[in-house]
């Protein structure tokens, strides 16, 4: 006759439904206290490939200017009258510093200068509609090209009048520490002349122009396809399109005529291409309708934005570095997009 001691062990062969829930709370407990610091270190990661990737383009612009003696053009107008919107393509500053990004073979294909953004499209849609991960910020889950059908001005029409969506990028250069501006500022104190950044329509800005040093004025900056649950389409890469003002998201102010009295050329789609330190980084966009803030630069990062400066460094600026639109570079936000202020930056 067996012990029953030994009969009560051997029938035990499982958990008790107390243990098994005990169990499921502290793995489910585990989870909560892990996941998190998986997420952030995720997060961590692709902020330190964002940085990498402005790194690389703030070289890029330096080895185009070591061998140009000018940082290239924000947008090329090639046309005898630029002061006209014609719904053409032109090409944008990221095309120039291709080839030093390891990508002439990209440059070479889309011959820009010779040809048009709306001649490459037709020939080469390939290539202006490709994947180039040095543009793109890890934390965006932009989509690879521009939604034609929400934003007729991100969009190149080929030869055959078809709208095909250029390349979305996260980086756009800084054109302004006011509103975004086809011309060159004849008075930097306030922005209302033109641009007061190093990037504009046929610009040729050379070290020596900024005035204000290089470790105080910002190159290039992050923008988000969407933030807050609203559309801001980040950028368009390698060139730009003239808005013609259709589609929900293309800018209807001012008209072709204000624009070019004003110079805010809106309409030759430079919001696609630059950006201004005019509001600070992150705004809160209208939950409908167009207004400046759709220039500002913004990211997916927590509490703000990655630059790279005109010495190559690159910043995190946060959402909370002081900025006003009173018209006046009075900022610390509008020092850093203005190459010849004049100011003392400061620390942020």
């Amino acid at each position: 006759m067996k012990s029953l001691s030994h009969t009560i062990g051997k029938n035990r062969t499982g958990f008790t439904l107390i243990e098994l829930l005990v169990v499921i709370a502290i793995i489910a407990t585990l989870v909560a206290i892990l996941l998190p610091a998986v997420q952030q270190a995720r997060e961590a990661a692709r902020r330190s490939t964002c940085k990498n990737n402005l790194k690389q383009l703030g070289i890029a612009i330096h080895n185009y200017h070591d061998t140009h003696s000018v940082f290239p053009p924000g947008y090329v107008d090639i046309r005898p009258n630029p002061g006209i919107a014609d719904n053409q393509g032109y090409w944008a500053w990221s095309v120039f510093i291709m080839p030093f990004m390891e990508q002439s073979a990209v440059y070479d294909s889309l011959n820009a200068g010779p040809r048009t953004a709306t001649q490459a499209m037709t020939s080469h849609q390939s290539v202006l509609q490709g994947s180039y991960p040095s543009f793109r910020c890890p934390s965006d889950t932009a989509p690879q090209t521009q939604d034609v059908n929400n934003c007729a001005g991100c969009a190149i029409v080929n030869t055959a009048g078809t709208n095909l969506g250029l390349s979305v990028t996260n980086y756009l250069a800084v054109n302004s520490s006011a509103l975004v501006r086809y011309n060159k500022a004849t008075n930097y104190s306030d922005g209302t002349s033109g641009a007061t950044g190093l990037f504009f329509q046929n610009s040729s800005i050379r070290f020596r122009d900024v005035t204000d040093g290089l470790s105080n004025t910002a190159l290039i900056g992050e923008r988000a396809y969407v933030r807050n649950g609203r559309r801001n389409l980040a950028g368009d890469l390698f060139a730009t399109r003239d808005r013609d003002g259709n589609g929900p998201d293309s800018r209807t102010w001012p008209d072709a005529a204000t624009a070019v009295a004003t110079g805010h050329f809106y309409d030759q789609g430079l919001v696609r291409i630059f950006g201004s330190t005019l509001d600070a980084v992150n705004p809160v966009l209208p939950t409908s309708g167009q207004n400046d803030r759709f220039h500002a630069f913004s990211s997916m990062h927590d509490g703000g934005a990655q630059f790279v400066l005109c010495d190559g460094s690159v910043r995190f600026v946060s959402e909370n570095l002081h900025a006003n639109t009173s018209g006046q570079t009075d900022t610390l936000m509008e020092y850093l997009g203005n190459i010849a202020d004049g100011q003392v930056m400061g620390e942020f």
